[in-house]
């Protein structure tokens, strides 16, 4: 057999974000650091790398609030916030707390395609410009994941995405391979939901995310 390493579909688990845990209480904020990436000081967290959580009630650097955040885990009661640059932030004074995400596995699933952003060709051709046009790229954006799936829409994971959908929040996916393959984690809002059949064939569906950050990857133990 050749070498290399390959996973196969089956034996894979892809799970959906379907909401946040409130503990009671839930883990206390006492600081953010204005840093790149940012840092959250709690009491133990109980946390782990590729965990999704919400933050709320931060007085300062209001910023942070209400939004969505894969974490990289420092130690117990410290974490990043991934991908998020707070040096142009408020500065953080008090409060806030964090809910952790609940992830559902997606078992009507049929098929996952992440495809990365383009950047666009800015035109950059001069009077000195020789044989050929000149171009620079422009900012390019995240991408998109699909998710396909037998269309069961009372499900969890397929109510939750209708209200994610409807609310315009950001919601997660996260994807473990098997045999020890690592995990990844993307951040994105509903862009586009379908459904379709047809005579001797079965309802299916499927669903795209815009990404809202880079995927987030975490080798195995």
């Amino acid at each position: 057999m050749a070498g290399g390493r390959r996973y196969k579909f089956q034996g894979s688990t892809v799970s959906v974000l379907t909401g946040y845990d409130a503990e009671s209480p839930s883990p206390a904020i006492s600081a953010i650091t204005k840093a790149n990436p940012a840092v959250v000081t709690t009491g133990t967290h109980n946390l782990v790398d590729g965990d999704v959580v919400q933050i709320t009630g931060v007085v300062g650097m209001t910023e942070v609030n209400n939004n969505s955040y894969i974490v990289n885990v420092t130690s117990s009661t410290q974490f990043e916030l991934v991908d998020i640059d707070s040096t142009g932030y408020g500065t953080y004074t008090s409060g806030g707390h964090i809910d952790k995400g609940l992830f559902s596995n997606f078992c009507e699933l049929t098929g996952y395609n992440r495809t990365g952003g383009t950047k666009p060709e800015i035109d950059a051709t001069t009077i000195c410009s020789v044989d050929f046009r000149e171009y620079e790229l422009g900012l390019g954006d995240l991408g998109t994941a699909q998710l396909d799936f037998n269309f069961a829409p009372e499900t969890a994971i397929q109510s939750a995405l209708r209200s994610f959908d409807s609310s315009g929040d950001i919601t997660a996916v996260r994807i473990v391979l098997p045999k020890g393959g690592g995990q990844r984690t993307v951040l994105g809002f509903v862009q586009q939901t379908s459904e379709r059949a047809a005579v001797n064939g079965m309802w299916t569906g499927s669903m795209t995310l815009k990404l809202t950050g880079a995927p987030f990857d975490v080798a195995a133990a």
